[in-house]
């Protein structure tokens, strides 16, 4: 069986483990999301007071419940600032801030800054997402290259998301 197949039976099977990197406003009811539907999550923030925080079963959300992260808990969920821990999971899924800069254009250093963090942690067999507000052919023209140079070749032995 290949990885493509084995990954795709993780998938289906929800034995595949979601990195979700950035757990603001979209990134956290993503992770409930996927752990509502029983797959385990690993949340990855810079912020340590909020990776804290998460880990005491808190929410730092007003509309989202501490029982919501402790229903996340139970179905495996734990936030961390490690990057290592990238290698373990099989889905990323970056969703850190796009403010806008002065021209009123997504400023990408969020996204550009995570990637960076992430590609040296990164393993063959991983399906990378940018979930992150920003404009049409972000993916293609700075992820992809970053992945290339890191000697990943996408499509052969790591999945991009194009969205």
């Amino acid at each position: 069986m290949t990885w493509k197949n084995d990954l795709t039976k993780k998938i289906e099977t929800k034995s595949a483990v979601i990195g979700i990197l950035g757990l603001g406003y979209v990134g956290l009811p993503l992770m409930n999301r996927f752990s509502e539907e029983s797959f385990k999550v690993i949340g990855f923030d810079v912020d340590r007071d909020k990776v804290d925080k998460l880990n005491q079963g808190k929410s730092y959300i007003r509309h989202i419940p501490d029982l919501v992260i402790q229903q996340a808990q139970k179905s495996g969920f734990v936030a961390t600032s490690d990057m290592s821990r990238v290698k373990e999971a099989e889905v990323l899924i970056l969703c850190v801030p796009t403010p806008l800069n002065q021209y009123r254009e997504p400023d990408l250093s969020f996204v550009l800054n995570t990637v960076e963090a992430v590609i040296p942690h990164m393993r063959k067999g991983q399906v990378l997402s940018l979930e992150s507000t920003t404009y049409p052919g972000t993916t293609e023209e700075e992820l992809f290259p970053r992945l290339e140079k890191a000697e990943f070749s996408v499509g052969e032995d790591t999945f991009l998301v194009y969205s």
